[in-house]
């Protein structure tokens, strides 16, 4: 099958997402039962010291200042675990049976790769974000009952953390709209290189593939903030502009680097795609222990 069928693309996605429940399911319940238990760590390590203070205000304060550790920890725990299903995407199929039966899906290879990203981008990400916000109501559950606090949910703070902002705005400083234009195209796509990358990782390696993906990352950022500090190519900056009988203006402009990850950026995420989908259209039934292209036989 080398033609692209959304009908049969929807009945096999419909049955990779009903083959997998009850292991989503469990992932989704081991990590609700995990988000209750530390957010209950977390807030009862105070509770002796609220126990002693008469201010209403100060009690507030302190309950509130835990509910935000506890969203900063999960908005770290959320971010984790989208990653690790992005680079275990066919961790299913190491084992031979499962194998098999994936690859003998009546679907083409794009259908099945593409619904294999979509799974473990959409599906795994919005589980363990469910699993989050089941271990949040019952922590609010039990401190309303237990110890009478408000229902305050952290939520929306995890939400304000984990959704990037972009103020453009600030005193004395002008931002073009070139500029603004190279910041959107950075953020964007910097986040879909790094989803390729992880993608890309979990295609090709069969071990670690998370660890090799995060230090790949990780290098990658140590890298460019060597380059931008030894070569002078600054990503952005700013240039004063002084108009005679006039305030001075400050305006922010793109650098040398700037223009290199801008354009940089979306060409890698293209080709970790295509070289994942490469890698895919060449998956055997037994292939190398460590990694699902055997290299040394192309």
């Amino acid at each position: 099958m080398n033609s692209f069928s959304l009908n049969r693309f929807w009945k096999t996605f419909r049955w990779v997402v009903a083959t997998n429940f009850r292991t989503l399911t469990m992932w989704t319940v081991g990590g609700a039962a995990g988000v209750f238990l530390l957010s209950m760590i977390i807030i009862g390590m105070h509770d002796s010291y609220r126990r002693g203070l008469t201010n209403v205000a100060q009690m507030q304060s302190s309950y509130l200042g835990d509910l935000q550790n506890v969203s900063s920890l999960c908005c770290v725990i959320l971010w984790i675990a989208a990653l690790i299903g992005l680079s275990t995407i066919f961790l299913n199929l190491n084992k031979k049976a499962k194998r098999e039966s994936f690859l003998m899906l009546p679907a083409s290879n794009m259908e099945k790769f593409l619904l294999a990203v979509i799974y473990v981008t959409v599906v795994w990400t919005l589980s363990m974000f469910l699993a989050y916000c089941l271990g949040d109501t019952l922590r609010m559950v039990a401190r309303s009952v237990i110890y009478g606090n408000q229902w305050i949910s952290t939520i929306p703070m995890t939400l304000k953390s984990i959704i990037p902002t972009i103020h453009f705005s600030s005193f004395g400083l002008v931002v073009p709209t070139w500029t603004r234009v190279m910041i959107i195209d950075m953020i964007v796509f910097g986040f879909i290189w790094a989803h390729s990358l992880y993608i890309l990782s979990g295609t090709l390696l069969r071990k670690y593939s998370f660890v090799v993906s995060s230090l790949v990352l990780i290098l990658s950022i140590i890298l460019t903030a060597w380059i931008v500090d030894k070569l002078d190519l600054k990503v952005f900056y700013v240039e004063t502009i002084e108009i005679p009988n006039t305030k001075v203006d400050y305006v922010q402009k793109t650098g040398v680097m700037g223009y290199v990850l801008g354009i940089g950026f979306p060409l890698l995420a293209c080709f970790n795609y295509w070289a994942s989908y490469r890698i895919f259209k060449g998956f055997q039934l037994i292939s190398n222990k460590w990694t699902n292209y055997d290299i040394l036989k192309r």
